[in-house]
């Protein structure tokens, strides 16, 4: 069996984070959660994430490991909040005191809670803080850390104050430190272009600045979403291109050579030139479809992206992989073309069925556990525009390091090689949402019965996709056989081999040379046993 490691990239920036610290009993956690709320970003209490991750309290921590055991625990726990964007993050009293806490300090704006000492004295009585039993030598400690604080940010002095109006400051820092607007970029040998999370009324202005040299747009939208389509050629319109609207049935089934040949002979009707564009707006079949015609009408024309999925918004719509099915195997033609730009609207959302809304969230999750482990702690109740900036922030870090999908973007395949297999054995009865979902949780388990995955972890994804409302274990009725001629047809195999990815706890691992049986156990597990 041959073992491929790839570590997790480097992530590049989003939104700003928030990031509130300070001594104990400040009142970090209550105004950094109100000015979350204030502000609707996630709210992240590291000390929560700690003992979510040890399964049991601070104090508890102490008594087992001792402060160098939570400190341990304190500085990976910062390590994963530095991951995130767009996210209010409270610290302990002693996060300051690591290295990590720069690189978290480095996301953002820092606001360091202070209390006069008679007031902190008295919150720190019967607070029940492992180095708070003693108020005099906890003073004393503060004093020990006075340099550390100062250098860690500039302060609020939360004395007699109520904790709205801490966290109305807090807000302030954060919205004079926010861009208007979210622009994530995506950028490579050769190659740079924005993700700008605006509305479909912004992307003439989008299309104006990247691709000027454009007169005429062929706007290809799904049937579905026409009116998007619609919105779409008026903005375009607006800065002076000429358009033509194509509409076309989304969905699987319209990936083939016979729908791009279709495209073609529109472009052409159009008047489409090599210096012209093509805006895909719908899911990720739309994109990888009308994708697939740009990069081959005229041997490659310019690519706008808007998806209106969160599917196409997490995954689809970034990353210059364009294909059509063909010969009954998922995305066997194809190229790599990257789009000038991508523009996702979350408004464009509304009109999307829950389930198929849920079933968007399935990349999120994959994204988080390759590299924003914290993204899955949050995932629940966030904002459909923050799960969107979170993925797109871990594909482009992977795109950009590796565009031609030769060595560390296969940890994108995560989940997929089992996800595609359902989706074919099936008929694509499973929703490719849902049939990631499954994928992730088998390569989870197969990673844990390899010895790769820490079990751990398995049962967090596990956990984590059973909260969203996420399936866990494929349809009772398919067939081990059919799934297993699936995957030796994948497209990804190398000879006979068909290699999985499994998570680890810094990125994922491709494995090569997995007996068949053992694959399909790890998908369906309750019948190996059975068997």
């Amino acid at each position: 069996m041959r073992r491929i490691p790839l570590p997790a990239p480097p992530l590049p920036p989003g939104r700003p984070n928030l990031v509130v610290t300070g001594f104990m009993a400040t009142g970090k956690t209550t105004a950094g959660r109100l000015a979350a709320e204030a502000l609707g970003l996630p709210f992240l209490d590291l000390d929560d994430l700690i003992e979510e991750r040890a399964g049991r309290s601070v104090t508890e921590i102490f008594a087992a490991e001792g402060e160098e055991g939570f400190r341990a625990r304190e500085r990976r726990a910062l390590a994963q909040a530095a991951r995130l964007s767009g996210t209010v993050v409270a610290t302990g009293g002693g996060a300051v005191l690591h290295r990590e806490f720069r690189s978290l300090a480095g996301t953002g704006p820092v606001a360091v809670l202070t209390c006069e000492p008679g007031e902190l004295r008295r919150r720190l009585r019967g607070g029940g803080r492992p180095l708070a039993a003693d108020p005099e030598a906890a003073m004393r400690l503060l004093a020990a850390r006075g340099q550390a604080y100062a250098a860690a940010g500039p302060e609020i002095d939360a004395t007699g104050r109520p904790p709205d109006s801490v966290a109305r400051e807090l807000a302030g820092r954060w919205r004079a430190a926010s861009p208007e607007h979210v622009v994530l970029r995506v950028e490579g040998p050769g190659f740079a272009y924005p993700v700008a999370l605006a509305a479909i009324e912004t992307l003439g202005a989008l299309a104006a600045e990247h691709v000027p040299e454009a007169r005429t747009a062929a706007v290809v939208a799904d049937a579905a979403v026409e009116e998007l389509g619609v919105l779409a050629a008026g903005a375009l319109e607006g800065r002076g291109l000429r358009t033509a609207l194509v509409t076309r049935p989304g969905g699987e089934a319209a990936k083939s050579l016979e729908a791009a040949g279709a495209l073609w002979e529109r472009f052409l009707e159009a008047g489409l030139g090599r210096d012209d564009l093509v805006v895909a707006v719908g899911g990720g079949a739309t994109l990888d479809a009308a994708g697939f015609a740009a990069a081959t009408y005229m041997r490659g024309v310019a690519l706008v992206n808007v998806p209106t999925t969160l599917l196409a918004m997490a995954d689809a719509a970034l990353g210059g992989k364009v294909a059509v099915d063909h010969a009954g195997v998922k995305n066997l033609a194809g190229a790599f073309h990257q789009p000038r730009a991508v523009l996702v609207d979350p408004d464009a959302l509304a009109s999307l069925p829950a389930r198929d809304r849920t079933g968007g969230l399935a990349e999120v999750v994959k994204s988080g556990v390759l590299a924003a482990p914290a993204v899955l702690d949050l995932l629940a109740g966030a904002d459909d525009a923050w799960a969107v900036e979170q993925a797109v922030r871990v594909k482009a870090a992977y795109v950009g390091a590796d565009p031609l999908d030769r060595g560390l973007r296969r940890s994108l395949n995560l989940g997929h090689t089992f996800a595609h297999a359902i989706e074919a054995a099936t008929g694509y009865a499973v929703p490719h949402g849902e049939a990631v979902a499954i994928g992730l949780a088998a390569a989870a388990r197969l990673g844990a019965s390899l010895g790769i995955t820490d079990p751990a972890l398995d049962a967090r994804i596990r956990r984590t996709l059973e909260e969203l409302g996420l399936p866990r274990e494929p349809p009772e009725e398919l067939d081990p056989a059919r799934v297993a001629e699936a995957m030796r047809g994948d497209k990804k195999r190398r000879g006979a081999e068909v290699p999985f990815v499994v998570p680890t706890g810094g990125g994922a691992e491709v494995v090569e040379g997995v007996p068949p049986e053992q694959a399909i156990s790890a998908l369906l597990p309750e019948r190996a046993a059975r068997s």
